[in-house]
């Protein structure tokens, strides 16, 4: 497809999201943004920066209350999700793996008064994460961070950190 054919498909789809869901989607024309799949949820928000770009499907959901704010020169490969309910943040220059979790919520399993457990993220600017990671609630990722492939966040990684996990000092089956 030529230049002009995607400029003109990125300003439809902006439009068409635009209409459909009102004040819950900031969004400018974006690039590359194809097999997108959006929720919105009333009370929810999703502010989209400029020259977000995907590889494959991609999933947006945002819930009741939720707020989703993605930086701009983003980039997310295939089979990427981002479930929102409480409070995420993505930075600008941000490159996303196969197949990457982000998630701020989980399930209430312990308490029935309430079937979520919500918090924030954040991640930094110029941030990379490998294929197959999830990042959880209450994941604070810094600047410049590298997140190898397979791993799973949750809690502080300070700028500028490389972040792995060693698989021999996983979880233990319950003899």
């Amino acid at each position: 497809m030529s230049m002009l054919g995607r400029a003109v498909r990125s300003v439809v789809r902006s439009a068409y999201w635009k209409c459909r869901f009102g004040g819950r989607i900031s969004v400018s024309p974006v690039e590359g943004f194809d097999h997108v799949h959006l929720e919105i949820a009333p009370g929810g928000r999703i502010r989209l920066g400029t020259r977000i770009q995907n590889r494959g499907h991609l999933y947006f959901q945002c819930g009741p209350g939720g707020q989703l704010q993605v930086g701009s020169h983003v980039f997310f490969n295939t089979g990427s999700s981002v479930a929102c309910m409480g409070r995420t943040q993505i930075g600008d220059y941000c490159k996303f793996g196969n197949n990457t979790v982000i998630v701020d919520h989980d399930h209430n399993y312990k308490d029935e008064s309430g079937e979520y457990l919500t918090g924030e993220i954040h991640i930094g600017n110029r941030v990379w994460v490998g294929a197959n990671c999830t990042i959880l609630r209450g994941a604070r990722i810094g600047d410049d961070c590298v997140i190898a492939a397979g791993s799973v966040v949750k809690g502080n990684v300070p700028p500028g950190t490389m972040f792995y996990q060693k698989r021999e000092n996983c979880c233990k089956a319950a003899e």
